[in-house]
């Protein structure tokens, strides 16, 4: 079950939770009202506090896309054919990455990193608001940037690079590629969203005019309800 709340109301909260007999509730709260997180303490069931999102915003007409520092980057348009290059790109970048589901006991690793793959897959189909590009060195796929593209602005969903790549900067070209696709769309702004112990990125997103605009503290709950009751395995996800 899954879902965003602006304020916290425990029993209706507890009342979803048991109506669609949950087996993990996941939501996401403002990081400024997490003073209202205490009263999750009135719940039957545990409760994790499993990350904090930030998300940062570029006005393109300030900060536009800057040329690429590495000249020999070939950038490929990405689709189902690049299936097996992305789902390789995506092992290496995020194997020991930790996101809010590796805070959560009952959630296999593996599966963790098996849903990224999912979620940048996603971004092969064909259509016009969800796209991957592959960058390319030397005829080797060196680093992916999929994006999505929203009515009133861009959105990077997941970068990643080939480790032990000899170029600085590779980072930075990602980025500026997005930028530049995003105005080219017709679009003034970009969003990027993050884990807040990544730092890495958040200083290159400030170097290069994002600036922090959002944040969101990501709860689980663990009922086990369905489990309880039918002894399902894996927990079971719903809308909330």
């Amino acid at each position: 079950m899954r879902g965003s709340l602006t304020k916290l109301e425990p029993y209706e909260l507890l009342r979803t939770i048991v109506d669609e007999r949950a087996d993990v509730a996941i939501f996401r709260l403002p990081a400024s009202q997490q003073h209202q997180l205490f009263q999750l303490s009135m719940l039957p069931f545990p409760v994790i506090i499993a990350d904090t999102l930030v998300s940062f915003d570029c006005d393109l007409r300030e900060f536009p896309a800057q040329p690429l520092r590495n000249t020999r980057l070939v950038i490929h348009h990405a689709t189902v054919a690049d299936t097996a290059v992305l789902e390789e790109l995506v092992d290496l970048s995020f194997k020991d990455y930790r996101t809010h589901y590796n805070s959560n006991p009952l959630f296999d690793p593996k599966l963790v990193l098996a849903g990224y793959k999912e979620w940048a897959l996603s971004c092969l189909q064909p259509g016009d608001k969800r796209v991957c590009f592959l960058f390319y060195l030397d005829g080797q796929a060196v680093a992916y940037a999929t994006v999505e593209v929203h009515a009133t602005y861009g959105e990077g969903i997941i970068f990643g690079a080939r480790p032990n790549v000899p170029f600085k900067n590779l980072y930075v070209d990602l980025l500026n590629y997005t930028k530049q696709y995003m105005w080219d769309q017709g679009l003034k702004r970009v969003r990027a969203t993050t884990q807040i112990q990544n730092h890495g990125v958040q200083r290159a997103w400030v170097r290069m005019g994002f600036v922090p605009a959002r944040s969101h503290c990501t709860v689980h709950i663990n009922a086990m309800l369905n489990k309880q009751m039918v002894d399902a395995a894996p927990p079971a996800a719903s809308t909330l």
